[in-house]
């Protein structure tokens, strides 16, 4: 697909396209987003202490554990009765664009991530700030 705008062409669609396609062709998207919402939350739990240590293990001084995400992408394959299929997970998913609409895509992604972080400079510099005032004062009382 070499046009960012057309989600109906190529290998590669757009989830609104997905939903829309299903509703269009007697399917009810809401249900089948909701199985997938559910089949994900599940793989979640699965994996969630696996998760954790590898958090851990790359903020090993991080005592809250606070300053780690990842981005999961998580491959569904829907059946001719639209079951929803875990094909797998990918633990580092892939951020090349071979595509204006593939770029879009992870522009998107990456945009969405960056809002959800909630990263603002000023909260940075106050995290830094506390964290020199706590090594100080435990130095203090050494």
């Amino acid at each position: 697909n070499t046009d960012a705008d057309k989600a109906d062409v190529g290998h590669k669609r757009s989830l609104s396209f997905v939903w829309r396609y299903v509703d269009e062709h007697g399917g009810d998207s809401k249900v089948l987003q909701e199985k997938i919402r559910a089949s994900i939350v599940k793989t979640l739990c699965a994996v969630q202490p696996h998760l954790a240590n590898s958090c851990r293990s790359s903020q090993p001084n991080d005592d809250k554990n606070d300053m780690c995400f990842e981005i999961l992408g998580f491959d569904i394959l829907l059946d001719h009765k639209l079951k929803p299929w875990l094909l797998e997970v990918n633990h580092s998913p892939s951020f090349t664009t071979d595509t204006p609409f593939d770029h879009s895509v992870k522009f998107e992604l990456i945009t969405d991530t960056v809002r959800l972080l909630n990263m603002d400079p000023k909260r940075r510099l106050k995290y830094y700030k506390q964290k020199e005032v706590e090594i100080q004062l435990s130095l203090i009382h050494i």
